[in-house]
């Protein structure tokens, strides 16, 4: 029987680690993303970005493990819905925002040399949390 967790993972998809540090993130065009903030929507639609398989978490953030492998993934994301509206403002950490919980539902393909997947269609998903929001920090935080 699998059981989750990250002793059983054999994929950990995403761009690295940049020398800044900044980590599982990768610039994308304005034109993948649509949002409506207040009703609540958004879209965001990804094709062929490239990324490396490192097979497992910790490999993924300290290496050691298998030499990551060259892999593209496409995926598309939908948030819908107005659960509940939250402002949050933190001085002392300099943060402010707004935010909307709602639901979102997602379909994404991996392919490597060795393999290619496919989820289900985004309308057969469900998400337990999901959230859109607006928000300043640091340098920002004080530009209203």
């Amino acid at each position: 029987m699998y059981e989750p967790g990250p002793g059983n993972q054999i994929n950990d998809f995403n761009p690295g680690i940049a020398t800044s540090g900044l980590f599982w993130t990768t610039a994308i065009s304005p034109d993948d993303v649509d949002v409506d903030f207040e009703e609540g929507s958004a879209s965001m639609r990804v094709r062929n970005v490239a990324v490396l398989d490192f097979h497992n978490i910790g490999n993924a953030l300290f290496g050691g493990g298998a030499p990551p492998a060259p892999a593209i993934v496409s995926f598309r994301v939908r948030w819908s819905g107005v659960q509940e509206r939250v402002r949050i403002r933190n001085v002392d950490q300099d943060f402010t925002g707004k935010f909307i919980r709602n639901q979102a539902q997602m379909e994404w393909s991996a392919t490597t040399e060795e393999f290619t997947f496919a989820s289900a269609p985004a309308n057969t998903s469900s998400s337990v949390f999901a959230e859109l929001g607006h928000m300043r920090n640091g340098s920002f935080f004080m530009s209203e």
